[in-house]
């Protein structure tokens, strides 16, 4: 299957291909569920759209040069009634101050220079993955750009039972090691390139980093992925039953109970 823009998100794309964000939802650790991830990989449970997405579909079309053609063809990101009708929501001036931010620094244009949206396959663990690089300088680096709440919040995991950074918490270790993989092997070199995530966040002010990944932790990231990844394989081609969480989402709305529980399971220790 040949991957363009236009169906790299299409459920045919990945039904054939694992990427990294399909990867996670199977493993409880990110937030995944098996039930649920296969649940939407064959299009029988459908998530609701969050509006934190379409917050980052919008930054990501400023570092692609089209948010004139995503601003007109999202109608939705402007006020219909009142005062402000025609303006764009509050939450996209937002985030155009967070574009003045990015743009503002000399050192973040460098990283994000280069080409943009460059989609890349290569088989790992043998298996078909898809990439995207958000800003890709052949030979010398790409980087990754993000938009998130905050930096310096610690977050819960449940599965682990300890608390962890947002680089972790969200898996982007696993994602960059991932994407330098699918890279070298696309480039046909013998080494990978250092990743780079620009990130920006919500607060006002909004502030920003930009954070590199060494050989150690792309390796250290590649265990990981190697470390699950039969489990996943298995699930996705149908050799074994998924797992139901019952927390997600799809749990939720799918759920019957098979038994009464003391009130002692809802202990938090």
């Amino acid at each position: 299957m040949k991957l363009t823009k236009n169906n790299y998100y299409s459920q045919e794309a990945n039904l054939h291909y694992m990427s990294v964000s399909q990867f996670k939802s199977y493993l409880p650790s990110y937030g995944g569920c098996e039930a649920g991830a296969m649940a939407v990989l064959h299009g029988e449970y459908v998530r609701e759209p969050v509006e934190a997405f379409m917050e980052g579909h919008y930054l990501h079309a400023w570092n692609e040069g089209t948010l004139d053609d995503f601003r007109a063809d999202n109608p939705e990101l402007y006020a219909s009634r009142g005062k402000t009708a025609g303006q764009l929501k509050a939450n996209f001036q937002h985030c155009n101050k967070m574009i003045e931010v990015l743009e503002n620094d000399p050192m973040v244009m460098k990283a994000l220079a280069g080409q943009k949206e460059v989609i890349m396959t290569a088989e790992l663990f043998g298996i078909k993955w898809k990439v995207m690089l958000d800003s890709y300088q052949p030979g010398i680096l790409f980087a990754d750009l993000k938009a998130m709440k905050e930096m310096d919040g610690k977050f819960w995991n449940s599965e682990m039972g300890v608390y962890e950074n947002f680089i972790d918490h969200y898996g982007y270790n696993l994602q960059m090691a991932v994407y330098a993989e699918v890279e070298k092997l696309h480039a046909g070199r013998s080494e990978w390139l250092l990743p780079h995530m620009v990130v920006v966040t919500k607060q006002k002010p909004p502030d920003h980093e930009i954070i590199y990944f060494d050989f150690d932790d792309i390796e250290q990231g590649l265990y990981i992925v190697g470390k699950h990844i039969e489990r996943v394989k298995a699930v996705k081609s149908g050799e074994v039953e998924p797992v139901r969480c019952e927390r997600c989402e799809y749990c939720r709305s799918t759920k019957k109970i098979t038994r009464i529980k003391h009130f002692s399971e809802f202990r938090l220790y």
